[in-house]
């Protein structure tokens, strides 16, 4: 009792010292310092067991298995065995320590992380974060899980020229969807965030999609989507989360984003959060940038794209931004897509609704114009022409935008618009730019959109 007391007034003392800015360094670089900070929080093999139950742990556990097991024949080898599987059954030092010495020790590792330049040398000492991880797990207390958590996502920010690779181990991976669903916003908060700054790096992107067959990526999506009045606390937590998925979404690995677009709900949450009444303006930002990164990568023949096209339509109310009528655009410059937008149910209305977008200003001019240009596109082929001259709103979205522009081009060549009418029957690219036309100048998208007017009055 006196060295766990012993202990635990040394680990007290470390942890105000960690406290001190000029400390840190010199204590991490300390001889010998974190193997021994990491034996004392070191709590695996630890099993909470029934009365009556066998006991496999420490050094009692370990002589109790002998015993049990030396009554067995076998000879030599038998016992070398048993031997092996005792050794194996030992538990981690750190449950012979107070509750209050292994606090200590997680607060003074929380701190020495805090200091960029001790990172990395911590993540390379054996054990050091996978012991932090049970502590999670094992501790009854609150107090040293919320602790925990932050030193995870202090060593999860890495330096400058390295982003830590902690989606190769299951351990932290299974520790941070536990921190995730805690009640305390402070541990959800530190917790989404660690998964962001491991999703920094592309290959880790992907081992992220892949655990557990996407629990990673449902836990996010259920904390993005919990739009509960009652729960405004956790919405730091939730912009987090919604960063997180867009992050992931702008990898440059297929096996990430293919996950991502196949993940069952993630599309229809991030629609149905920009239309959430109690959900922060930075949530609904990240949420339709991504539904517009993942309209720049879904096309025919994607199984995803049904469920796009359903999100996309839900999410048509958004014009903060102009994310979602560029996502139509992004889907309209792909040839194949267009038939299929135009058959989609409730496209052609909600396409509509925000080329006819009210209010004045440059946001709105953009939205738009962006969906305009999108009708634009669907106009070149001859099936979708049909369907779009038959759509009320979508002529009167053309007329109004032909309309409109008309004051500022009166002084143009009718020249500009035979030389249009050559090309919109056809796709130049499938790039998501347009053609060879060059989008920036107002004069060209104006024509176009006059020109798809022209083809759509008369396929009636």
């Amino acid at each position: 009792r006196d060295q766990k007391l012993a202990v635990q007034k040394v680990t007290k003392v470390l942890a105000m010292y960690s406290l001190v800015p000029e400390a840190k360094k010199p204590m991490c670089e300390c001889t010998d310092m974190l193997r021994w900070l990491t034996r004392i929080i070191d709590t695996h093999n630890y099993n909470r067991v029934k009365p009556g139950a066998p006991v496999f742990g420490g050094t009692a556990g370990a002589s109790s298995g002998v015993a049990s097991l030396s009554g067995m024949d076998g000879g030599e080898d038998a016992k070398a065995k048993r031997l092996e599987l005792a050794a194996r059954a030992t538990s981690g030092s750190g449950l012979y320590m107070t509750e209050a010495a292994r606090f200590n020790t997680i607060a003074t590792l929380t701190n020495l992380a805090a200091l960029e330049a001790n990172r990395m040398s911590m993540l390379h000492e054996a054990g050091l974060l996978d012991n932090i991880c049970r502590a999670v797990h094992n501790e009854r207390s609150d107090v040293p899980k919320q602790c925990s958590a932050l030193a995870i996502m202090n060593l999860s920010n890495g330096d400058l020229d390295h982003v830590p690779e902690m989606a190769r181990n299951d351990l932290v991976l299974e520790t941070l969807l536990k921190l995730v669903k805690e009640e305390n916003p402070e541990t959800r908060r530190n917790a989404v965030v660690t998964i962001f700054n491991v999703a920094c790096s592309d290959q880790n992107t992907v081992r992220l999609a892949r655990y557990r067959d996407g629990t990673i990526l449902e836990a996010l999506v259920e904390l993005v989507g919990s739009d509960d009045p009652v729960l405004r606390t956790h919405d730091e937590a939730r912009a987090n989360a919604a960063e997180t998925i867009f992050n992931m979404s702008c990898s440059e690995i297929s096996e990430t984003t293919d996950r991502m677009a196949n993940h069952a709900g993630l599309l229809e949450c991030l629609a149905v959060t920009l239309r959430g009444e109690h959900t922060g303006l930075e949530v609904k930002m990240y949420c339709s940038a991504t539904l517009r990164r993942m309209a720049e990568l879904i096309k025919h023949p994607m199984i995803a794209q049904g469920a796009l096209l359903s999100a996309l339509v839900k999410a048509a109310t958004w014009t903060n931004t102009d994310c979602i009528a560029e996502a139509f655009r992004a889907q309209a410059s792909f040839r194949d897509n267009c038939v299929i937008m135009a058959h989609h149910h409730g496209l052609l209305n909600a396409l509509s609704r925000l080329a006819l977008t009210r209010g004045e200003g440059a946001d709105v001019e953009k939205v738009r114009m962006a969906s305009c240009l999108a009708i634009e596109l669907m106009s070149r082929h001859d099936e979708a022409r049909a369907l779009l001259s038959q759509n009320e709103g979508i002529i009167m979205a053309l007329t109004k935008a032909s309309y409109g522009e008309e004051e500022r081009e009166v002084d143009l060549r009718e020249s500009n618009m035979s030389e249009l009418e050559g090309s919109v029957t056809g796709f130049m690219d499938t790039s998501g730019k347009s053609g060879a036309y060059d989008e920036d100048d107002l004069s060209l998208q104006s024509r176009r959109i006059q020109v798809a007017l022209k083809n759509l009055v008369g396929a009636m």
